[in-house]
């Protein structure tokens, strides 16, 4: 990983060289919008900070918001026939999660800026399990479970942003994460036994450090 790095950090400084007339005047970033994409190993490009879109707005120069937006499904149907017994299994889960940052943005040069931000995370999730098989010489036994949990924490985040082009710029940051999340599973088995567990959690991590690609309009 350490060998990657070195190895992007070479090739923006070559790429540099070449773009150094195309940079972009970061004096006129007030009220442009920007879309962003993580840079992944082989400079494939994923999701910065939610898994529909990132993106941010300047309101001045030195001020931006920045938004992430995340949005997961599935769903799992299984029907089984066998000799010895059928079944069918049911499965779906649902989850979103919104993180907002304000955002400080001093320039450094006409290319190169640093920036540091801080705003809440926050997240819902859902999901559902139904089990129902027949055996051929016993009784249906049933099995179903929802959980719901939901969770709210702070991201903060500090980097580099250098602008290699007109309207693209390539960054480097790094972030802590403090969050809190709850979850609640109901259990229930052959519609007579129930329970019902609760989950609480703390976590800070440190999160590795992410090379970005954002591109202005």
């Amino acid at each position: 990983m350490f060998r990657k790095s070195i190895s992007l950090i070479a090739i923006l400084i070559l790429f540099s060289a070449f773009t150094s007339s195309q940079a972009q005047d970061t004096t006129s970033l007030a009220g442009k919008y920007a879309l962003q994409f993580q840079v992944s190993q082989n400079f494939t490009l994923s999701n910065f900070l939610g898994s529909v879109i990132s993106g941010k707005y300047h309101f001045t120069n030195e001020s931006a918001v920045r938004v992430g937006l995340g949005l997961s499904a599935s769903m799992n149907n299984q029907t089984s026939g066998q000799e010895s017994q059928s079944g069918v299994l049911e499965s779906n889960a649902q989850s979103i999660d919104l993180t907002t940052q304000y955002m400080i943005t001093p320039v450094i040069s006409e290319n190169v800026r640093f920036y540091f931000g801080a705003g809440p995370k926050l997240g819902l999730n859902y999901s559902k399990y139904d089990n129902v098989t027949n055996p051929s010489n016993h009784s249906q036994t049933s099995e179903k479970a929802s959980t719901k949990g939901y969770s709210v924490g702070v991201l903060c985040s500090a980097g580099v942003e250098w602008f290699f082009m007109n309207r693209m710029s390539l960054c480097a940051e790094y972030g802590l994460t403090y969050v809190y999340s709850y979850s609640k599973i109901n259990r229930n088995y052959n519609k007579s036994v129930s329970t019902e567990q609760k989950t609480y959690n703390y976590s800070f991590n440190g999160n590795d450090v992410r090379f970005g690609l954002s591109v202005y309009f």
